[in-house]
């Protein structure tokens, strides 16, 4: 299996195995480990990567800046950020914990990471340091150096990575540095794209299934998932609004909706697809537009109730996906109780 450096923390992957699963194709530019001017800090011991995203750069700042929006693409894959603290300003510190994922080799084990400011420029430039800790022993410390550059509304994005020796330098390009930013460059893509689910722009090829029985007709389930009057009413977890949702049910027809914390303390994202499949009021497949493909079904069950059995594949590791839509069916069972109620 090929190591891949922590995207942020190049100096964890020369001791963590942690695979390279995807890099965004939404997010193509180039990385090297040596780039032309003085503004390098040391090219020998440097990686540099550029992108362009298609968002502003006050946008793209406040991603690097927004302790809810940097722990939503900054771990690698499959990893979670429990902690998210960012004091942005010089001299400021942040810590970032990471937690692995379920099973081998990490066994939800926590690695906290801590740093310190050292430039910040609002909108155009941010310098900070980043050690992260395994096993309660300090690694090598990363500088990472990140500038914002307007072109035309949308922000070229260069990242220098700096480590204080050469050998650190060769031995993370070795286990994967490059690939372990890329792929945290395609995860804030998804984010500031609004593809993002990750809520996730990785497919982990695991299924998830989830069953339950809603004590009102089959007709009046399928409406309540498939009409965006109802479909604003539920689909969300907790602390989450769903502000809009469009749909055209029918094979090749697309859906969107809007998905925002409750208090607007970020814009959110939009859960965005193409319906593959709908056969009414017995079955709906969706293509995700983050690449994965979710199935319902709805059968009648004795008493006049309805079984809804949903299944996806997961982005996340199986404890938080299954958290959020179970949130999520619990709210469609209190919405549906609304509409028996009302056809009484």
């Amino acid at each position: 299996m090929r190591r891949s450096g922590w995207s942020g923390t190049g100096s964890f992957g020369s001791r963590v195995s942690i695979a390279s699963t995807r890099i965004c194709a939404n997010c193509k530019g180039r990385t090297r480990s040596m780039a032309t001017g003085s503004s390098v800090i040391a090219p020998e011991r440097t990686l540099v990567t550029s992108r362009v995203f298609d968002a502003p750069p006050e946008r793209v700042y406040k991603a690097w800046t927004d302790p809810k929006q940097l722990a939503r693409w900054f771990p690698p894959e499959g990893f979670t950020a429990p902690v998210c603290q960012l004091d942005v300003r010089v001299g400021g510190t942040m810590r970032i914990d990471m937690k692995g994922p379920e099973g081998e080799p990490f066994k939800d084990r926590l690695f906290p990471g801590k740093g310190v400011y050292r430039e910040v420029v609002p909108n155009r430039r941010l310098a900070f340091t980043f050690t992260p800790e395994m096993e309660g022993q300090a690694m090598p410390t990363l500088l990472m150096t990140v500038e914002f550059e307007d072109q035309a509304g949308k922000t070229k994005l260069t990242i220098q990575q700096t480590l204080d020796t050469v050998a650190e330098y060769e031995e993370m390009v070795k286990t994967g540095m490059a690939e372990g930013i890329a792929e945290s460059l395609g995860k804030l893509a998804g984010v500031l794209s609004g593809r993002s689910t990750d809520r996730g722009v990785f497919v982990s090829g695991r299924q998830l299934t989830i069953t339950r029985v809603y004590p009102a007709p089959r007709d009046l389930v399928w409406t309540a998932y498939t009409d965006p009057k109802h479909i604003v009413k539920w689909m969300f977890a907790a602390d989450w609004e769903a502000p809009f949702a469009e749909t055209d049910v029918r094979p090749g027809g697309a859906f969107r909706i809007g998905m925002r914390p409750a208090d607007h303390s970020e814009e959110g994202f939009t859960f965005e697809g193409s319906y593959r499949e709908v056969v009414k009021p017995e079955r709906i497949v969706q293509d995700v537009g983050d690449g994965r493909v979710m199935t319902a079904t709805f059968e009648e069950v004795l008493g006049g109730g309805t079984r809804l059995t949903l299944s996806l594949e997961m982005a996340r590791d199986e404890l938080n996906e299954r958290t959020g839509w179970t949130q999520i069916l619990d709210n469609l069972a209190k919405h549906v109780a609304t509409l028996t109620g009302a056809r009484r």
